[in-house]
């Protein structure tokens, strides 16, 4: 998936591979965040705080998404990015991506929460 280093003509494949990467990271934690939203429990009362929680922990695991992604990105695949503009145009890109995953997060998030309304997840957004 990643190579041992990468230059100017070699990065349109790292960038494919960067936006490929936050789509599937956005959806290995919408995956998380459904399966947190369903180990928090029902509460009754006439004050349930349980869609509190989920809603919190579901902006918790949009912004750990976020931050792993860029850090990964920044910590070690832009290592391998040899020369000061290559570097440079994948940092941006990087960037660009980050708020890709963030955005595919919280649309998917959205949706499902929309489609399941019935469910724990359904209380997220409603």
């Amino acid at each position: 998936m990643y190579e041992n280093s990468y230059t100017l003509k070699t990065l349109p494949g790292l960038f494919t591979t960067t936006y490929i990467s936050a789509v599937v990271l956005a959806i290995i934690f919408i995956v998380i965040s459904l399966v947190v939203a369903n180990m928090i429990a029902y509460e009754g009362g006439k004050n349930p705080k349980d869609a509190k929680k989920r809603k919190i922990w579901f902006w918790i695991l949009a912004s750990v998404n976020a931050m792993v992604f860029f850090l990964w990105n920044l910590l070690y695949v832009a290592e391998k990015v040899k020369g000061k503009p290559a570097k440079s145009e994948f940092l941006m890109h990087n960037g660009i991506a980050t708020g890709v995953t963030l955005l595919v997060f919280i649309v998917l998030g959205i949706v499902i929460s929309k489609v399941m309304n019935k469910s724990k997840y359904g209380t997220i957004f409603n």
